[in-house]
C-alpha cells in the first residue's frame, strides 16, 4: 500500500510525503513453504498432444516388435502350422486423446496395413510353405489410458485395447484347401495382436513424454549472482471431461536469501481453477513468485549501483558532480492479485545520487507498481514479463551544494530510468521460475488473470 501525506500551512504550502508499507501476514524466505503450481491441458492442448504422439509413433519399429511375438501360431503335428511375422508396413498414424473422468480415451488409426508371414505347414504329414500378406486399408486401435504420478513423473497405461481392422484381406497362395482356412484364421489374429501389442507397449510411453512437461521441472539455476534452487513435488493428477489436470507444491531458496521475508498468501489448489479453457492452463501460486523475490531482496540481489553514464540523456539532469546511483530496495517486491488484475509492487526503492567522493547528493523513494504479463516461448514454456510501471516518488533528501535541484517532472523521468534496472532484474528472476510447458505445442497469446492468491494464465493452442 502507499500512504502519501500532506502538511499545508495556512499559506497553502504543500509538503508532500509519500512511503510505502507492506502489511499482512510475513513468512521466511528459509525456502521450506511449501507453494502450489498447476498445470491444466483441455481438449484443444490434448488434441495437439495426439498430433505430436501420433508423429513420434511413426518412427516406432512395429515389424522388430512383430518379430518378437515369433512364432505367432506353432501347432505340429499332420495338419499344422508354424507361422512367424517377417515385416509390417504401415502408412500414416493419427492419435486422439479424448478425456473423460478418470481415464484418457485414446483411439489410434493406421492407414494402409501390411504384414507379410511366413508359413511351415502339413497336410496328411506333407509339408510345405507359403507366404501369407495381411492388408487392411485402416486399422482401430482404442483404448482408455490411465494416468497418475509416479517417481516424480506422470505415469500413463493402457490396460487393455480392442482391434478393428478395414477392408480386411488376407492372401495365402497357393496351398491346399485343408489348411487354408487355419492359415486365414491365424494370420489375422497375428496381425491383430502385433498392432495391439505395439500400441499397448509404447503409446504409454510416448503418452508420458508428451505430457511430461505439464508437471513443472526443479530448477538449479543463478539467479542474478546468487544460487537459486526450486523442488517440485508432485502430488495429483486429475482426469475430466475438460482435460487433465496435474498439481505439484513446490519450494524455492536463495542462496544467502535466507533471513528475508515474504508477504504470504496462502491458498489451496484446485483443478477447477483452470477449467473452462481448451488450451492449456497455469495456475501458480502469489506465495511462489513472492518467496523467490524476497529471497533475493534479503540477499541484496535488487541493489545495484549504476554508473550515471549509463542513463543516457538523463544524466544532464543530474548534479554534474554526480557519478552512480545507488539502488537499495527497502521492502521486498510483492506480487498481489485484484480481481481480474495482477500487479507486482517494489515499495520505496531507494536512489541515492552519488558523487565522486561517495558523498550523497540526493536521495529518492521510489515505490512502483506494474502489471505482470505473460507469453510462450518457442519451446512451449510460459514467462512472466514485466509491463508499464506506475510510479510514486519523492526527494527524501537533497544537498544544499547541489547544483541543479531536482524537480518532481525530473524525478520522474529518472525514475523510469532506473525502471529499466530494476525492470529487468525482476524480468530475470521471473524466467527462472519452475513453470509447466508443453513440447511441440505451438501456444498463442496467453491470458493473464489473478485469481484466488494464485497467478492464472490461459494459453490457447495454435
Amino acid at each position: 500500500s502507499i500512504i502519501e501525506t500532506h502538511a499545508i500551512d495556512k499559506g497553502g504550502h504543500d509538503v508532500r510525503d509519500v512511503r510505502a508499507v507492506l502489511a499482512g501476514t510475513t513468512a521466511p524466505t528459509a525456502g521450506q513453504t511449501a507453494a502450489p503450481i498447476g498445470a491444466r491441458a483441455g481438449t484443444d492442448a490434448l488434441a495437439a498432444i495426439g498430433t505430436s504422439v501420433a508423429h513420434a509413433a511413426e518412427q516406432i519399429d512395429f515389424t522388430a516388435i512383430a518379430q518378437s511375438m515369433n512364432p505367432v501360431y506353432d501347432n505340429g503335428g499332420c495338419l499344422g502350422a508354424k507361422i512367424n511375422i517377417t515385416s509390417v508396413d504401415l502408412g500414416a498414424i493419427d492419435v486422439a486423446l479424448t478425456p473423460d473422468t478418470g481415464k484418457l480415451g485414446a483411439a489410434v488409426d493406421i492407414a494402409n496395413v501390411t504384414i507379410k508371414l511366413h508359413a511351415d505347414f502339413k497336410v496328411a504329414c506333407i509339408g510345405g510353405s507359403t507366404t501369407i500378406t495381411v492388408t487392411s486399408s485402416k486399422a482401430h486401435i482404442k483404448g482408455d489410458l490411465t494416468a497418475d504420478v509416479a517417481s516424480g513423473t506422470i505415469a500413463t497405461a493402457l490396460p487393455s485395447a480392442s482391434v478393428t481392422l478395414d477392408n480386411f484381406n488376407v492372401d495365402v497362395g497357393g496351398v491346399p484347401s485343408a489348411i487354408e482356412s487355419l492359415l486365414d484364421g491365424q494370420a489375422r489374429t497375428a496381425a491383430q495382436n502385433a498392432l495391439t501389442k505395439a500400441i499397448k507397449n509404447k503409446l504409454p510411453g510416448l503418452a508420458n513424454s508428451s505430457l511430461a512437461g505439464l508437471l513443472a521441472r526443479p530448477v538449479s539455476a543463478d539467479v542474478l549472482g546468487h544460487a537459486t534452487a526450486a523442488t517440485v513435488t508432485p502430488t495429483e493428477v486429475t482426469l475430466t471431461p475438460g482435460g487433465i489436470f496435474v498439481a505439484a507444491q513446490t519450494t524455492v531458496a536463495v542462496t544467502d536469501g535466507e533471513g528475508g521475508a515474504y508477504l504470504a498468501q496462502p491458498a489451496a489448489l484446485s483443478a477447477t481453477m483452470l477449467e473452462g479453457s481448451k488450451g492449456f492452463g497455469v495456475a501458480l501460486a502469489d506465495d511462489l513468485v513472492d518467496q523467490l523475490l524476497g529471497g533475493l531482496w534479503a540477499a541484496g540481489a535488487f541493489d545495484k549501483s549504476v554508473p550515471i553514464a549509463s542513463v543516457g540523456i538523463l544524466a544532464a539532469l543530474l548534479d554534474a558532480d554526480a557519478t552512480t546511483l545507488d539502488i537499495k530496495l527497502a521492502l521486498p517486491p510483492t506480487v498481489t492479485p485484484s480481481g481480474a488484475d495482477l500487479s507486482l509492487a517494489v515499495g520505496d526503492a531507494i536512489i541515492t545520487v552519488q558523487a565522486a567522493s561517495g558523498a550523497p547528493l540526493q536521495q529518492i523513494a521510489l515505490s512502483i507498481k506494474t502489471t505482470l504479463a505473460a507469453g510462450p516461448t518457442q519451446s512451449g514454456k510460459l514467462t512472466l514479463t514485466l509491463g508499464t510501471p506506475e510510479i510514486h516518488a519523492m526527494v527524501v533528501e537533497q544537498a544544499t551544494s547541489v547544483s541543479r535541484p531536482l524537480t518532481d517532472e525530473q524525478v520522474e523521468g529518472l525514475v523510469t530510468s532506473a525502471w529499466g534496472v530494476l525492470g529487468d532484474q525482476a524480468g530475470t528472476a521471473l524466467g527462472n521460475l519452475p513453470m509447466p510447458s508443453i513440447a511441440g505445442v505451438t501456444l498463442g497469446t496467453p491470458t493473464v488473470r489473478g485469481s484466488d492468491a494464485f497467478v492464472a494464465a490461459d494459453l490457447p493452442v495454435m
